[in-house]
């Protein structure tokens, strides 16, 4: 809402012309998509430090060091997979703690599958489209169900790609897990802080600017070339209407349209059209972006 207001400030400040859809919907719209994933990231690293910092973080890897041993991996694995239902960016990162290779690329292949919290407006969107109004817990069981369909999905393929590990990824297998076990005791607030902004400082700094660039690009893919449009037969119209006509015309003429229209032979056996394409070619900044990116399109083009 902070970033809807200063967008909306925005366009108030510069007009809705050039500079002031490039402010609002290229810069800021893009640090949104960066900072919104903060105060998750900020709970995930909370928790996890609080759980290191009192011991038992290296408890819960010993104990599923034997199950996870059973597909190939050892119980280094179990702080980035857990990290994956945060955001796949520091979970894949985490994974450099996993020295041996072919552990590591095989927890990096599977992370991408667990649920992380990006996909939850896509999740929200479906399930609230396909479940009755009148029966909600129908929906809180198909979200839970997706949850354990990730995990268990991704315990598959581990378990797949493990068995043809010789032929996928050539190494000796030298893995070891040894972990030396801390002792119980009450966890310091003042360190479990100080390492918890210093991770999301990490992430804003690492993933930040190749999403904030990916925005940038896609909003020049949506603006250009027809950015200023003519739109005929605006006499009875109100000032909204007009500019939700500017828009629509905009972005069926926009670059983006084109490669959305240039894929649209794809989605059209699913029953999608190439707005649907251009929503996806916007996930490519984030994935979250998906459904707003959706609904705006389909908000300003649905008289065509």
């Amino acid at each position: 809402e902070g970033f809807s207001y200063l967008s909306d400030f925005a366009v108030n400040l510069l007009g809705d012309g050039l500079t002031g859809d490039l402010v609002s919907n290229g810069i800021i719209s893009g640090l949104g998509s960066v900072l919104v994933f903060l105060p998750q990231i900020l709970i995930l690293f909370l928790i996890l430090g609080l759980l290191e910092d009192s011991g038992y973080l290296a408890r819960g890897a010993m104990l599923i060091d034997k199950p996870l041993s059973k597909i190939g991996l050892n119980g280094k694995s179990f702080v980035p997979l857990l990290s994956g239902f945060a955001c796949a960016i520091p979970a894949i990162m985490a994974t450099r703690t996993i020295t041996n290779r072919r552990e590591r690329l095989l927890t990096i292949f599977i992370i991408p599958l667990m649920s992380c919290s990006a996909r939850l407006p896509v999740y929200a969107l479906l399930i609230a489209f396909l479940t009755p109004h009148d029966k909600p817990w129908i929906g809180g069981i198909s979200l839970a169900a997706i949850y354990i369909f990730s995990i268990t999905g991704s315990v598959v393929i581990a378990a797949i790609i493990n068995k043809f590990k010789g032929r996928l990824i050539k190494e000796n297998d030298n893995s070891s897990f040894i972990l030396e076990l801390p002792a119980y005791r009450k966890p310091k607030l003042s360190i479990v802080i100080n390492n918890t902004l210093k991770n999301a400082k990490q992430y804003v700094r690492k993933a930040g600017p190749v999403i904030l660039y990916l925005s940038l690009i896609l909003w020049v893919l949506t603006y250009f070339p027809n950015y200023d449009p003519a739109v005929p037969d605006v006499t009875d119209k109100s000032a909204e209407e007009i500019t939700q006509l500017k828009d629509a015309e905009r972005i069926s003429t926009s670059y983006a349209a084109y490669m959305g229209k240039f894929i649209e032979p794809v989605m059209k056996p699913i029953g999608m059209d190439w707005r649907v394409g251009v929503s996806l070619i916007a996930t490519f900044a984030a994935r979250e972006v998906f459904v707003s990116s959706l609904a705006l399109i389909f908000k300003i083009t649905d008289s065509g």
